[in-house]
């Protein structure tokens, strides 16, 4: 019986050793923490791996390779886990997609996660064109968010010091990332017109910075991002994409509306008091010559809607449509182009101040008030040029459209003085 007992504690001795020579990783996935031996009458908590319960992920992830287990961990930022997967699995972490047909690329710029985490997936060869089922690429999501510092995490050629691999693969990571500045998603927007949509400034100036302008590409409704611009109503990106990026005020589509449509159909829909914005983006397109194309109509139609005791409600429900240009269009634009004439004279500017007017009367027909008093303006300027003849031409037909469609006004004399000033000097 000493025997006996002897060799039993010889035998836990032996055990006990052994424990102690086990690594801790092999002691959670060991036997002892998965208590196989238990009867089938036990919690299902201890019929499991230990590594699976809180506890135990505490003490120990292991590295997987489940494109589930991958995107659940970043979901939850367990990047001491995902770090352990990358190390070995990284061929195949580089190519997973989620239900969005998302990249772990994709996730880390949409959750923002730290720069270093991207620059580490470059490193490791993934893909930063991959769209996914929008389109975007991971330089999309970063300029929807306006976050430069992420845009340069996913652009920027990657040190030579910061990890010794040759210089090819350094070039072609770059070209890569440069291209996926070029894609386009769905809605045919590239990251620096998506930059334009969402007002993106930082990464517009970025992306400038770049010597990168799609100022003149046309998403796939025929837009360009002046569009974007005027539509916003932001005065700022306007003039930088006219003045910086040589934007065509006149561009996209012929058969949509231009930018100037977008702003005067912006402009009607603000209340009087508050279109001093609309006319200072006008003044600027107008200065570059902006034209009309299309005008866009809001349409406000009813429908029935069921509710719970069956009876009808009458809801309405407005949608933009898109008609040829009309006269009230041609009109707003003759009184804009006015505008800029008069605030060209403030600056002391005749000659700009003249050709405005000018335009102003090319959008209105010439035998109506408007072009009369757009003709009287423009002989004003031409009688201080010192040209008389011009000036008087245009006086006198002035004096008939008057005199055709009112007996006696302000105007009338006005025009009639100025051509009693013009006779003495050129007789």
């Amino acid at each position: 019986m000493a025997n006996n007992k002897r060799m039993r504690l010889h035998s836990n001795e032996n055990h006990t050793n052994g424990n102690h020579q086990m690594s801790v990783d092999e002691k959670i996935l060991s036997s002892d923490f998965n208590y196989p031996t238990q009867p089938q009458t036990t919690s299902n908590s201890n019929t499991q791996a230990y590594h699976l319960s809180v506890c135990g992920s505490i003490l120990y992830s292991p590295p997987t390779n489940s494109p589930s287990d991958i995107f659940t961990i970043l979901r939850h930022g367990n990047f001491d886990a995902f770090r352990r997967s990358l190390d070995i699995y990284h061929n195949d972490i580089i190519r997973m997609r989620n239900d969005h047909d998302q990249t772990v690329l994709h996730v880390l710029v949409i959750h923002a996660y730290p720069y270093i985490w991207v620059r580490l997936l470059m490193l490791r060869g993934c893909d930063t064109c991959a769209q996914d089922n929008d389109g975007y690429t991971a330089a999309h999501y970063a300029v929807e968010r306006d976050d430069v510092e992420m845009l340069k995490a996913v652009t920027l050629r990657i040190h030579p010091q910061v990890k010794p691999i040759p210089e090819e693969q350094i070039v072609a990571i770059h070209e890569q990332c440069c291209r996926a500045l070029t894609i386009k998603e769905n809605n045919g927007l590239t990251p620096f017109m998506l930059a334009c949509q969402h007002q993106s400034m930082k990464c517009l100036d970025y992306l400038i910075e770049m010597n990168i302008n799609d100022c003149h590409l046309q998403d796939k409704f025929g837009d360009t991002c002046l569009h974007y611009a005027v539509g916003r109503r932001n005065l700022n990106l306007v003039q930088k994409l006219i003045q910086t990026c040589k934007a065509d005020v006149n561009g996209g589509e012929q058969l949509r509306p231009s930018t100037l449509d977008v702003l005067q159909h912006n402009r009607a829909q603000q209340k009087p008091f508050d279109r001093n914005l609309d006319d200072e983006i006008e003044q600027v397109l107008l200065f570059s010559k902006a034209k009309n194309r299309c005008s866009i109509r809001r349409i406000i139609s009813k429908r029935k809607d069921s509710i719970e005791n069956d009876d009808s409600a009458l809801t309405k429900l407005a949608c933009l449509s898109i008609d040829s240009t009309s006269t009230n269009e041609q009109l707003e634009t003759a009184r804009g182009h006015a505008r800029l004439a008069t605030a060209l004279q403030a600056k002391n500017d005749p000659r700009g101040a003249l050709e405005s007017f000018k335009n102003a009367m090319t959008c209105t027909p010439d035998n109506s008030l408007d072009w009369a008093t757009y003709a009287l303006q423009s002989a004003l300027i031409h009688m201080m040029l010192g040209e008389n003849q011009a000036a008087l031409a245009l006086l006198h037909k002035a004096l008939h459209i008057r005199t055709e469609l009112e007996r006696t006004s302000d105007q009338i004399d006005q025009i009639q003085r100025a051509i009693n000033q013009i006779r003495p000097s050129t007789f």
